[in-house]
């Protein structure tokens, strides 16, 4: 069976695994920790991603999410490779920092949500790092018990809905789900899963297998063109030399821009609109990818006055 999270379409539902490679750490510690969510917000601010729970683990991360577009494996890409790039830089090392491609599992669009959920802020509780889910920080547990804490790129209301009270008693409910597996710990909402893979109904598996079935494995991961509505590269271009002054013309491969304006289009296209680092490369005559990731940087360590032209070029541009 090919790999069911290559297969991508609309509303898709996924849990998602990122593993350390060799099962080494992937946080050293809370400014690493603080990175990697600071990351996870702009994968689903970006892809239009929908969130559902998240934990954060020493050497693995768990995400359970819905994608509204058809977008998961350029969204993990992103995800993982801009959180690789910024842990070697600071930690001073070559490699993978991940255990190749992320692994998990396709889920049916109802029915899991509560268990999944569940299953995920257990986590630091079965690895006992902690007595209660609450008193760990770095998964979406406390959003769900706490109105305070909640934070707007997380999605609690499917997790919530499933409880028929009002809002309050909701959460009330919903941590005293979680806490009750503590007590009686459930078996793994994977545990049953078709090929370790598809969780659902047989209805959902035949669908999923037929979707496998008709998809050559250079087809299944769709074009980056099916991301969020975005303008086209050369508007991205266009507008930002218009903003600074200059033509975008002139962009030449090995050659920095004075104004920082070819940079400031890097980021837009590639930060704020989801682009492929390569594309970018191609569309604004950088020597290659990597080019492209350099100038990202370069535009993250500006200052504020950068950081406004940057969010007034977004708005005219969204």
């Amino acid at each position: 069976m090919a790999r069911p999270l290559r297969i991508q379409y609309p509303g898709a539902v996924y849990h998602v695994i990122s593993r350390g490679n060799e099962r080494k750490r992937i946080v050293r510690d809370d400014r690493d920790r603080e990175k990697r969510l600071d990351w996870l917000r702009r994968a689903v601010e970006t892809y239009g991603w929908q969130l559902h729970s998240f934990v954060l683990m020493d050497n693995h991360e768990h995400l359970f999410l819905e994608t509204p577009l058809a977008n998961l494996a350029a969204g993990m890409q992103y995800l993982n490779g801009s959180y690789t790039g910024y842990f070697n830089r600071r930690h001073r090392r070559a490699g993978h920092l991940f255990q190749g491609r992320y692994q998990g599992h396709l889920v049916e669009e109802e029915g899991y949500f509560l268990q999944i959920s569940r299953y995920i802020h257990l986590n630091p509780v079965r690895a006992k790092m902690v007595g209660d889910p609450d008193e760990y920080r770095w998964s979406s547990f406390s959003g769900y018990v706490h109105s305070a804490r909640q934070v707007p790129w997380i999605c609690y209301e499917k997790v919530l809905g499933e409880f028929d009270q009002d809002a309050a008693g909701a959460r009330r409910a919903y941590g005293q789900f979680v806490r009750a597996g503590m007590e009686d710990p459930p078996d793994s909402p994977f545990r049953n899963a078709t090929g370790g893979l598809l969780l659902g109904s047989e209805h959902f598996v035949s669908r999923i297998k037929e979707l496998i079935a008709v998809r050559s494995a250079d087809r299944e991961v769709p074009s980056l063109a099916r991301l969020k509505n975005r303008p086209a590269l050369a508007e991205i271009a266009q507008a930002v030399a218009e903003e600074f002054g200059g033509d975008a013309k002139r962009w030449a491969a090995g050659c920095r821009s004075d104004n920082g304006s070819r940079a400031a289009a890097a980021y837009l296209a590639r930060v704020r609109f989801g682009y492929s680092a390569k594309d970018i490369a191609t569309a604004l005559n950088y020597r290659d990818g990597s080019a492209v990731t350099h100038a990202v940087k370069r535009v993250e360590a500006g200052g504020k006055t950068l950081g406004l032209v940057i969010a007034r070029l977004e708005k005219q541009l969204s």
